[in-house]
């Protein structure tokens, strides 16, 4: 019963929009891998050191400046599953536009580890790693006139 409705709402789409398209997006995303389970767990602040969490979690993803002489180490994964119906109608036989932008940091999350000058854990932080570096990240300075 609800096959045929679907079926008759597809056929007077198709009557109404005669050079039109209607398709289903089906898309699977991964992209890099979870550090492993428990990875965090040993790790104390102020005495951890680098190589401590670099053995534990193996390469970071990014690494950039943090409080002017610490670092900060990123590792991050993603798994996304989307679906998605769409309705395309031609408005000119010509010229038909199409944009798509995709940020990939936005949908990387996982540890930031924050280390201070001699390289000993100082804290972390877990989430999306666009929004951690935005937020631990030093300014860049303003030119000198």
């Amino acid at each position: 019963m609800r096959s045929t409705a679907i079926l008759a709402a597809l056929r007077v789409a198709g009557l109404c929009f005669l050079s039109g398209c209607v398709s289903f997006v089906w898309t699977r995303d991964r992209s890099f891998q979870k550090p492993p389970e428990g990875a965090l767990d040993g790790l104390e602040i102020g005495k951890s050191t680098m190589s401590d969490c670099l053995e534990r979690l193996g390469a970071p993803l990014y690494v950039w400046e943090y409080k002017g002489d610490g670092a900060a180490l990123a590792w991050g994964s993603s798994d996304e599953d989307s679906k998605r119906v769409a309705i395309t109608v031609p408005l000119q036989t010509r010229w038909q536009p199409s944009f798509s932008y995709a940020d990939a940091d936005a949908r990387l999350r996982g540890p930031v580890l924050f280390f201070d000058k001699t390289f000993v854990l100082e804290g972390f932080q877990t989430g999306c790693l666009r929004d951690v570096r935005l937020q631990t990240m030093r300014t860049r300075p303003a030119p000198v006139p």
